[in-house]
């Protein structure tokens, strides 16, 4: 038993939870914990020279707790099935356009910066929630690794910026400003809209889930299109 695993472990339990009544209390973006613990467990790495291998050891457990989390998005969406029906075109079109501009987005970054294969895999496939992009990324021979760092990173800046985005555009739809957060941000994105309007929480799991689902079936078609 490696006993700085272990630590790891349970400083990312014991982190979480009191940075989620700290965040409950003062619901400041910057507050998360999607943004103090992994800020915080960085820091300390380095401070300790812990490496990724031995943080992941015993706590990659709690990344395939993220699938069952995703599926836990349905909840709403079942409850506002009317919602979803009365707006199901516009809602099409959003999710179309959100995956296309991800993946091309991503592939003009890699482009720019020569990245490999493999890196320009990863970005590729980030552009929908984790536990979808680490399946899609398997499917283009692209790294499940770097791909939940993308996708973590997309989400939060998607979060913390997301406000102010849409504040600058003017936009007042709850059903326009939910799938763009759903898209943009997946997990992330979702919970800052359901903060914001119920409606446009729900909109937005409805955006993330779907668009996760059709990434793995026409994603790699998509994405080899732009590849070869």
């Amino acid at each position: 038993m490696n006993i700085w695993a272990v630590a790891c472990l349970v400083w990312t339990i014991v982190a979480y939870m009191i940075a989620k009544k700290i965040y409950q209390k003062h619901t400041k973006v910057w507050l998360s914990p999607a943004i103090t613990v992994p800020t915080l467990t960085i820091i300390l790495m380095f401070i300790f020279g812990i490496s990724y291998q031995t943080y992941a050891q015993d706590t990659q457990w709690i990344v395939n707790l993220l699938g069952p989390a995703t599926v836990a998005f349905a909840v709403p969406i079942y409850r506002h099935r009317d919602i979803i029906k009365k707006h199901i075109l516009v809602l099409s079109v959003a999710i179309f356009v959100g995956m296309s501009v991800g993946v091309y987005s991503a592939y003009a970054m890699a482009q720019l910066f020569h990245f490999d294969s493999e890196v320009t895999s990863s970005l590729m496939a980030r552009s929908i929630s984790t536990p979808f992009a680490i399946v899609l990324a398997q499917d283009l021979h692209g790294s499940a690794t770097l791909v939940s760092l993308f996708t973590v990173i997309t989400g939060l800046v998607g979060m913390i910026f997301g406000d102010l985005i849409l504040a600058l555009t003017h936009v007042r739809s709850n059903i326009a400003n939910g799938a763009a957060f759903g898209n943009g941000a997946h997990g992330f994105g979702t919970a800052r809209a359901q903060q914001r309007d119920n409606e446009e929480g729900v909109i937005a799991s409805l955006t993330m889930v779907i668009a996760g689902i059709l990434m793995v079936l026409v994603g790699p078609s998509l994405i080899h299109l732009f590849l070869v």
